[in-house]
């Protein structure tokens, strides 16, 4: 069942992605993906709390637009100034799956790079200083906790 859910999952994605084409060849590209899914990822996870979901979503495409928006700016001035840097953030979190979820979060995001955890330290490269916001980032782990293992910080 996990396979049948994985590939009509993938498939959906691809029909938005490739503006409904079908072809063979992605077909069982896709097929094959939905077999190797759950032997390639075994992070496991208690429950998801749908309405701290969605919000973590909401919030993340609110951020991610208006990171976008910095980064284009910075692109189109003439002469680029950065100052990227390594950012070494102490998770709060012992679970795997929120600490997976919030690297490819923050991977996602406009000018960040998740590079690594290492003893529940989490390295993001930083495109630039003023890009960076520690409260964000901690605001992002919060809000992921809150979703996928249900403690809440107020």
């Amino acid at each position: 069942m996990p396979i049948i859910k994985a590939f009509l999952l993938y498939l959906f994605l691809w029909i938005i992605l490739s503006d409904a084409k079908i072809e063979i060849f992605p077909l069982l590209f896709l097929l094959l993906m939905s077999i190797m899914t759950p032997y390639m990822f075994k992070l496991k996870y208690e429950k998801i709390y749908l309405r701290a979901t969605l919000k973590l979503f909401a919030l993340f495409m609110y951020h991610s637009l208006r990171g976008s928006l910095q980064v284009a700016f910075f692109a189109l001035k003439p002469k680029l100034n950065l100052e990227p840097f390594v950012y070494n953030h102490t998770l709060q979190t012992q679970s795997k799956f929120t600490t997976s979820i919030l690297a490819n979060l923050y991977s996602l995001m406009p000018g960040t790079l998740s590079m690594g955890v290492s003893e529940g330290v989490l390295s993001l490269h930083i495109l630039d200083d003023a890009l960076f916001d520690a409260a964000l980032i901690k605001s992002f782990e919060e809000w992921a906790i809150e979703a996928f293992e249900g403690k809440t910080f107020k």
